[in-house]
């Protein structure tokens, strides 16, 4: 009986013994999960920020509190915004951004709520987009010419005036900022598509103008071609037919060499073929010429 007795006040003493360190262990620790982090007050003042997952130490309530902080990505939407351009145009932005807690005692010392970072984000994000925004023309964000665009610069720029603010003043560490809509007040529509018209009319104006100096161009070349085909086939005519007047030259100079009477004749015959036509009649003696050599060959 005796030992039955010790070994329940043993076991009764053991198990208050781990119920004791259990309570203590659980008073005295937190545990970190992945994509969270756990803000250590004291007296209700942030301490210090757990952000590695595992288990991390603590002193026992009422000294030391826990707040959980939830460190993945948000999206946010700012509300949309009436600004003016460079060129004094009126335009009503709209961004989105991708933060997330960066340092998580500045953000529970800063602002302590997601929606209180949200608001915080809205009124950085307005402020950059009106000074970045202010410093382009319109054709920066809305134009027919894609080489005008600048949309990744303006983002490029709203990130670099936004994100050291808010990871050093606001603990949120902003990783993307884009401009998600672009939009005109309604009385500025018009004058925007009167602008568009006119450029559209500019680059159609250039166009034809490169056209048409290119027609005249291949205009010049043609005639230019063409005239150097024309010099060609005039020289190549005047030496053919000087070659001819040779060719015909020689072979009356070789006939007058072999016979000058008959070659005389023939002249004459050819003469006197140029000089009537077939209405006109002449009365010749035949002792002129050409019938003369005729009458002196009968002689002979």
């Amino acid at each position: 009986m005796a030992d039955t007795l010790r070994t329940q006040r043993w076991l009764r003493a053991a198990i208050g013994t781990l119920a004791l360190v259990a309570i203590f262990f659980s008073a005295t620790t937190v545990v970190v999960k992945e994509g969270q982090a756990v803000l250590i007050t004291r007296f209700g003042r942030p301490l210090r920020a757990a952000t590695r997952p595992g288990l991390h130490w603590k002193l026992p309530w009422p000294v030391d509190g826990t707040i959980s902080l939830d460190m993945r990505r948000r999206i946010y939407e700012t509300g949309q915004t009436e600004m003016l351009t460079r060129d004094k145009k009126n335009i009503i932005a709209r961004t989105f951004v991708v933060w997330r807690v960066g340092d998580a005692l500045t953000f529970a010392q800063a602002i302590g709520s997601e929606s209180g970072a949200e608001s915080k984000l809205d009124g950085l994000l307005t402020n950059a987009a009106i000074g970045t925004l202010g410093e382009h023309e319109l054709s920066a964000l809305v134009s027919t010419n894609p080489g005008d665009l600048q949309v990744d610069q303006i983002e490029s720029e709203l990130l670099a005036s936004t994100a050291p603010l808010a990871l050093h003043s606001y603990g949120v560490d902003i990783e993307q900022i884009r401009l998600e809509r672009i939009a005109l007040p309604e009385e500025n529509v018009t004058a925007v598509f009167d602008q568009m018209r006119a450029e559209r009319r500019q680059f159609a104006a250039r166009y034809q103008a490169e056209g048409e100096q290119a027609a005249s161009k291949i205009h010049s070349d043609a005639e230019l071609e063409a005239a150097q085909i024309r010099a060609k086939g005039t020289e190549e005519e005047a030496r053919i037919r000087g070659e001819s007047a040779a060719r015909v030259a020689k072979t009356y100079a070789d006939a007058h060499r072999i016979d000058p009477e008959l070659y005389r004749y023939t002249r004459s015959l050819d003469s006197l073929d140029k000089l009537v036509t077939g209405n006109t009649s002449l009365i010749l003696r035949t002792d002129s010429e050409p019938f003369s050599l005729l009458e002196n060959k009968g002689h002979k």
